[in-house]
This record gives C-alpha cells, sequence and structure tokens, in this order.
C-alpha cells in the first residue's frame, strides 16, 4: 500500500507538471477561498463568537435606562438602588462608571482611562487581582482614604512590575490613593482600563448623584441566577421600571431598563460589520468551490479516454479512483497551506487596519481551532473535487474508447447540466457580493456628500482635563489657564487661532440637558426637550470654521460677571423660533423649577454634525466658557501648515503654562473624521476587494466552461462551417446559449440579493438603542444598484465569453474533420 501511495503521488506530481496551468488555477483559487475565510472567521471567532475571559461570562449582563424614545441613557443613582433591593432575577448587581484621572509624580504627567465600581464589582465578573486585593464595605464610601487598583500595564510601564507596588500611592488628580492590588494581565471590562477606584468615593452626600432625576453616567453590571434566562431577566425589569414610573412619575416618567448580556455589549459597535464580512468570504469560498469543480469536472471528460484505455489494459476502478483522488488531494494541501498564507497575510491586514480601541482586538490571532477548520475544510473539499468526476471518469469502458478513436469527447446530458448548474450558481454567487460592495460604495459616496458644518483640514486637537485640587471648583483658575494657554498658542508661528470647546464636531456631545423657553408652554417633565450644551471660547466658531448665520458670535466681554447669553443651532432656531427672530429670545437649562439664569439668545449658527458623521442634527446650544465651569476639554489649534508638525510645539505651549497636566488624544480633526466611518470605510474596502476576487473567479469559470465546450463541440462547429456556416453564426451560436446561462444567473443572483440585503438591513440597522445602521443615505434595495451590479457583471461574462466563441470561429473544418 505503501509503495502504491508513493507511486500514486509521484504519478500525480508528475500529471501536474504537465499541466502547470490548471494546477496553478487550482491552488490559487483554493488559496483566496480558504485563505480569506480563514482570516475573517479567526477575526469573527475572536472578536464575536469566543466566550469572555470571565467564569461563566454568559450569564453577565449590562442594565441602562431607556427613555421614552427608546434612547439608551445611564442610570440614576437612586433608581440603581431600587433595582438592587427588587430584582430577584439576579446574584448580585453592582455598577460602574467610567472615569479618568491625571497621574503626576511618575515622570511626565499622563491622562489615565479609569473606572468608579462598586464593591461587589470584581466578584461579580469573577476576578481577583494578581496581587493584593480588592475593596472592602469600609472603602466602598464617601470621605474615606481613597484606595485603588490598577492594571498589568500601568504597573509595567510606569512602576517597572515593582512586586512592593501594594501599598504604594499614586497621585490622581492631585489627591493620594493607596494602590491595593493589581489586576491581571489583559483583563479590562469594555475599555482599556488603567486604574479602578471605590464608586462610594464620589456619592457625597450633598451632590447631585442623590437626585434620581439625575443620570451621573453609572452603569448596572449583574449575574444571573443559575437557570435564570436572559429574557425572564428582561422581563422583571421592565416591570420594575414600569413600578418606579408609577412611584416616581415626575423623574422617572417615560423611563424603561435596557437589559443586554455582557457579550452583546463588547461586540455591538463591531459585529454588524464583520458579520457582513463573513457572509462575503462564504461567499468568496462557495465561488471558489465552483470553479475548482468546473474545472475538476472539465479535466475529467478530457482524460475519459485515457481512464478507458488503462481499464481496458487491467486498471481496476478502485485503483483508478484513488489515483484520481491522490491528485485532488495533492491540489487541495497546496491550496490549503497556501491558503493559511494568505489568510496570515490578510489577518495582519485586518489588525492593522482595526482602530486600536476595537474590543477584544489583543485575541485575534490563528487559533488551532481555526487551523483545524482550515484543514477539515481542505480534506472536504478535496474529496469533494475526486470524487465527483471520479466516478463517471472512470465508467469509460473499451468500446467507448474505440468508438471515439480521435474525435473529442461529448459531454452527455447529465454532466452538461450540471456543468450549466455551477455556471449559473457561479454567476448568481459573484452578484450578490458584487450587490453588497456596491452598496457599501454608494454609502461611501453619499457620507462624501455630508456636510459636517465645519472646516476639518489644517486643524489639530488634543484634550486637556483642569483636575485636582488646583482647579476643582475654581472658575477663576481655570479661566485664567484657558486664557494664558490660548494667549501662548496664538503667539507661535503657523497657528491661525484656537479655542476651548467641551465636545468637538464628529466626537459626540459631552455634556446633553433638558431646557425650557420661555414664553412657551412647559411639557411634563418627561417630554422636555433635550440639547447638547457646548461652553466654547469666544474664537471656537473661527477655529472651526462655522458659519455664523444671524446676530454675532462670543467676545471676551462674555464673561462671569457678564450677562448670561447663549448661541444656538440652525435646527434649533427652526424648531422653536419658525415664523420669528430668535435672536433675544431666551432659554434655561435644566429643569422648570432649577435656580439656573436665563439665557439670551445671541446667535444662530450652522447646523454641525456633532454625533458622528450620519447622525442626525441634533439641538445644539454653546456656552461662553467664561460663564461655564468646565475642567475637560478639547483644544483646537488652526494652522497654516500640516497640523500633525505642530503638535509638540503647541503642547509645549500648554507645558508652559502648567506643566502638570497631561495632554492626550492628540489627533488631527481629519483623522478624527476618518474614524467616525472606519466601520463603513473598512466594510466597503473588504467588501470591494473580496467582490473584484469574486468576479475574478467567476470570470476564469465562465471562460474556463465555454472554452471546454468548445472544445467538446469542436467536430460539430467544423461540421457547421464545412456545411456553409458563417463566423459570425458559430460565434452567435456559442455566445447565445452562454449568454442564456449568464442571465439565469443574474436572475437568481438579484432574487438572492434582495432577500439577503432586506433581511441584513433588518439585522444590522438597529443592534440596541443608540446603534447606527451600516448602510447610510440608501436603502438596502437601493435602485441604482440593482440596475448597474446586474448591466456590469453581464458585460464581464459577455466578455469572457467572447473569447472562446471568437475562438471558435477560427476552427479549421478540414482539421476538425481530418480524425473522423
Amino acid at each position: 500500500m505503501l509503495t502504491d501511495t508513493y507511486h500514486d503521488l509521484r504519478y500525480s506530481l508528475r500529471m501536474l507538471r504537465k499541466n502547470p496551468g490548471f494546477a496553478c488555477v487550482v491552488v490559487i483559487t483554493l488559496a483566496l477561498g480558504i485563505g480569506a475565510n480563514t482570516a475573517i472567521f479567526s477575526f469573527v471567532n475572536a472578536v464575536i463568537l469566543n466566550p469572555l475571559p470571565f467564569p461563566d461570562s454568559s450569564r453577565l449582563v449590562v442594565m441602562t435606562e431607556t427613555t421614552r424614545g427608546s434612547e439608551e441613557m445611564s442610570v440614576s443613582l437612586l433608581n440603581f438602588a431600587d433595582w438592587r433591593a427588587r430584582a430577584r432575577s439576579f446574584e448580585e448587581i453592582g455598577g460602574v462608571r467610567f472615569v479618568s484621572f491625571n497621574l503626576t509624580g511618575t515622570g511626565t504627567p499622563q491622562r489615565l482611562i479609569g473606572q468608579a465600581v462598586t464593591r461587589n464589582f470584581f466578584n461579580i465578573l469573577g476576578v481577583q487581582p494578581q496581587l493584593g486585593r480588592t475593596f472592602t464595605v469600609e472603602e466602598d464610601k464617601y470621605g474615606v482614604a481613597p484606595t485603588a487598583l490598577i492594571s498589568d500595564s500601568l504597573w509595567q510601564r510606569s512602576f517597572g512590575s515593582d512586586p512592593n507596588i501594594v501599598g504604594q500611592h499614586l497621585k490622581l488628580d492631585g489627591i493620594d490613593f493607596t494602590v491595593i492590588g493589581v489586576m491581571p494581565p489583559r483583563f479590562e471590562f469594555l475599555t482599556k482600563t488603567d486604574v479602578w477606584a471605590p464608586l462610594g468615593g464620589w456619592l457625597r452626600p450633598d451632590s447631585a448623584w442623590f437626585d434620581r432625576g439625575n443620570h451621573m453616567g453609572l452603569r448596572a453590571l449583574a449575574r444571573l441566577k443559575q437557570g435564570t434566562k436572559l429574557d425572564q431577566a428582561e422581563t422583571e425589569m421592565r416591570q420594575i421600571a414600569a413600578q418606579l414610573e408609577k412611584e416616581y412619575p415626575a423623574s422617572n416618567s417615560g423611563n424603561g431598563a435596557f437589559t443586554r448580556s455582557l457579550q452583546t455589549v463588547v461586540v455591538s459597535e463591531v459585529r454588524p460589520t464583520l458579520l457582513v464580512l463573513m457572509g462575503a468570504v462564504g461567499f468568496v469560498l462557495l465561488i471558489a468551490c465552483v470553479n475548482v469543480a468546473n474545472l475538476s469536472l472539465a479535466r475529467a471528460a478530457v482524460r475519459q479516454a485515457e481512464m478507458g484505455i488503462r481499464m481496458a489494459l487491467g486498471a481496476r476502478r478502485r485503483r483508478l479512483m484513488r489515483q484520481l483522488l491522490t491528485e485532488s488531494l495533492v491540489l487541495a494541501l497546496l491550496g490549503g497551506v497556501a491558503g493559511v498564507l494568505v489568510g496570515r497575510w490578510l489577518l495582519s491586514g485586518l489588525i492593522a487596519m482595526a482602530p486600536a480601541d476595537m474590543p477584544r482586538l489583543t485575541d485575534v490571532q490563528l487559533s488551532g481551532r481555526v487551523l483545524l477548520f482550515t484543514t477539515a475544510l481542505t480534506l472536504v473539499t478535496s474529496l469533494l473535487f475526486g470524487l465527483l468526476p471520479a466516478w463517471p471518469a472512470t465508467r469509460t469502458g473499451l468500446l467507448s474508447v474505440f468508438n471515439q478513436a480521435g474525435r473529442s469527447s461529448t459531454a452527455g446530458p447529465l454532466r452538461r447540466r450540471l456543468f450549466d448548474g455551477l455556471l449559473v450558481a457561479e454567476i448568481a454567487f459573484a452578484l450578490v457580493l458584487l450587490t453588497g460592495a456596491t452598496l457599501m460604495t454608494r454609502t461611501m459616496y453619499k457620507v462624501a456628500q455630508v456636510d459636517p458644518g465645519f472646516r476639518s483640514d489644517h486643524l489639530l486637537t488634543m484634550r486637556v482635563n483642569m483636575a485636582g485640587p488646583k482647579y476643582d471648583d475654581n472658575l477663576v483658575r481655570q479661566t485664567a489657564f484657558e486664557r494664558d494657554s490660548l494667549a501662548t498658542i496664538r503667539s507661535l508661528p503657523g497657528v491661525e487661532s484656537a479655542a476651548f470647546t467641551v465636545s468637538l464636531p464628529i466626537e459626540g456631545s459631552e455634556w446633553g440637558s433638558v431646557f425650557v423657553i420661555e414664553n412657551q408652554p412647559v411639557p411634563e417633565r418627561s417630554k422636555l426637550p433635550s440639547a447638547a450644551f457646548n461652553p466654547s471660547s469666544p474664537e471656537y466658531f473661527q477655529t472651526m470654521g462655522i458659519r455664523l448665520l444671524r446676530g454675532r458670535v462670543f467676545t471676551n466681554a462674555d464673561g462671569s460677571s457678564a450677562p448670561t447669553v447663549v448661541i444656538i443651532n440652525e435646527t434649533m432656531a427652526h424648531r422653536f423660533w419658525p415664523n420669528e427672530d430668535p435672536i433675544g429670545k431666551r432659554l434655561k437649562q435644566g429643569w422648570p423649577e432649577s435656580q439656573s439664569p436665563w439665557r439670551e439668545v445671541i446667535g444662530v449658527v450652522a447646523d454641525v454634525k456633532l454625533n458622528g458623521v450620519i447622525e442626525k442634527t441634533p439641538l445644539h446650544v454653546y456656552l461662553p466658557l467664561a460663564q461655564s465651569e468646565s475642567s475637560n476639554m478639547f483644544l483646537a489649534v488652526r494652522t497654516q501648515s500640516d497640523p500633525e508638525s505642530m503638535t509638540a510645539s503647541v503642547q509645549a505651549a500648554l507645558h508652559s503654562v502648567d506643566p502638570d497636566l497631561p495632554l492626550y488624544q492628540v489627533r488631527t480633526m481629519d483623522e478624527r473624521f476618518k474614524r467616525a466611518i472606519l466601520p463603513q470605510r473598512a466594510a466597503m474596502i473588504l467588501l470591494t476587494a473580496f467582490a473584484l476576487v469574486a468576479i475574478l473567479l467567476a470570470s476564469l469559470g465562465i471562460y474556463g466552461v465555454i472554452s471546454w465546450g468548445v472544445v467538446q463541440r469542436t467536430r460539430e462547429m467544423g461540421l457547421r462551417m464545412a456545411l456553409g456556416a458563417l463566423q459570425r453564426d458559430v460565434m452567435w451560436l456559442v455566445l447565445r446559449r452562454s449568454m442564456l446561462l449568464v442571465m439565469a444567473g443574474v436572475f437568481l443572483g438579484l432574487l438572492g440579493a434582495f432577500t439577503l440585503t432586506r433581511v441584513l438591513s433588518g439585522m444590522l440597522s438597529e443592534v440596541g438603542p443608540g446603534k447606527t445602521p451600516l448602510l447610510f443615505g440608501i436603502n438596502a434595495v437601493d435602485p441604482i444598484t440593482f440596475i448597474v451590479v446586474p448591466v456590469l457583471l453581464s458585460l464581464v461574462a459577455l466578455v469572457a465569453c467572447c473569447l472562446p466563441a471568437r475562438r471558435a470561429t477560427k476552427i479549421d473544418p478540414l482539421v476538425a474533420l481530418r480524425y473522423e
């Protein structure tokens, strides 16, 4: 058996060397199909499918509140307390709030990402520190000595993995925190975090935390009881939210509870894009399989005479089938190895293309399970491609060989139908994939046409947080830092203007609040309008290139002692003063009964895309920075040259005013714009690449099948031309049948694309409250796409058909009939 296997391998390699074109096409086709699927499946497997690295992670859920309009928001502290007291579906309920700190005293100031958590937070996740311990009941209270847990990465980069770190002090926002532990490597909850501190340290008894109507960024984390299903917990939380709405209508009217698994929350932003890509590479693999099957069938038909002669000389059918299977296995193994190499290359590209803050990105690799899947897929395809053509190829007997001596093989009706069906399927798969790529291309075109309302060119941005005792509740010092910093930056060569603001366009609002309009009916509390309030320095509109439509912008005269004023966006002016001039009107931020001052509208500016590029424009209110205390701000600097070249000088200017303030999120505005549309952009690039591969494979398949058909009908073509048929008649004969098959594939592909896009639009449009669709500006069933794509694919198929059809017209009748 070993000897026979050795001879089979030698013979297979000799046959492949004899037909290098066939071998290369099969290997490349398999490599593209298997490699692309391996890479995307590895990505999807690591990010979406693999369980989270927590014990029994399927029982972990995250809960937030929702508004009447189903928009997601954080949990009120008092509602959170009632949830913990009333819910029976969970073992424990904890809380987490995202915060940040300025770390000083360790060299260069750093901005750390932090989380304020309840004492039971780590118990719920089932994670313990690698060094030290978690928080005690006494530490999770206001007014006690602050303690903190730090991440493994912070421990390594700032403290050199000091084993005696427990008990040392960190100066966070100017306050000494005692380090009580170090978390394990790669531990994170929803985002990469440097520091964890007890939530109780923020809960000052007289603070706004204890107003049930205030939502201060708190999320609830819980672990389901053993045997409790997620839908049961969802039902209970909706009932509790309804009870609280009845008990506290002033603050809870219209509020609901939104319960999701932690796994869903972690991958919610990237799941739609990855699922679309996984479907796309699935079509690429199907097309590759169809191509290889067609090529194998065609080659087996050509070798029918060889098989018949070998059987006539005494070869057994089992021996011949094993020989053909060995050839297929060699091809499949070569394709599998090449596919793994292609997969590694493509996976590296996907990781490089993904944003650095993408969840679970560090887990992405070609795992053993993925490699096993690739190997199994290779073996299955080898058996399919070997057995399918091997069985009919070995049925040729001696009489058939003598009857067909000297003439081309003729395909039987069953084999012809099989060829036709595979060709139609190939066209259909390619059209579905090309439709998806075109939809994403159209989406990117629509995104490019969006007017963001500002100029993103030559704009350098960064973030600074005036945290700590030096600036806390001290508007005078904050104003002095802003004034001195802007004066220093504006004096730099190459700087046109500079400004501070709390919220940048595209990045989203940092400060949303309800408000009331003077001399207009005040709705009930749950229906009060909400706007993005954005404190900004006077030169903000000039720096960002935002157009003034009416009135005036802020000046230095709009200080803390001056009359309180605001500027509103065009959308807000049209909504509340549609037929009158809003200049001189007044509004008040907060609840109707709040003591906040009435503010006069002094200007109207153009709408700006605030919450991403494709979101609706919100109501937007600008406040003078000097009249609104804010410590966490963005700096925007408009430069005359490349903004990145000004980074070092701008940072030096800020540190000359206060060397203890870290600067972070340093990016150009163009870069922020690109990050905002990254899911659509990545989907467009990858889908287009896969679609081009699909078109290439489909074209090769069409060309191969039609060429084989012409070879099979060489004698018939010769007879027709000998009897007087013109070249155009022969060419039309080939094209007519070929294009009928192409049109059948286009029709089936249109049906498939129509069905899939309708299903996907429903799946991907809403992952949860606040989630946005992958498509923008077009419908999933876009008329232009469904017209252009079939025409384009038909033209490509026509070119692929014309080449063998033209070859058919060059057949010499004498040569075709020589052996008859």
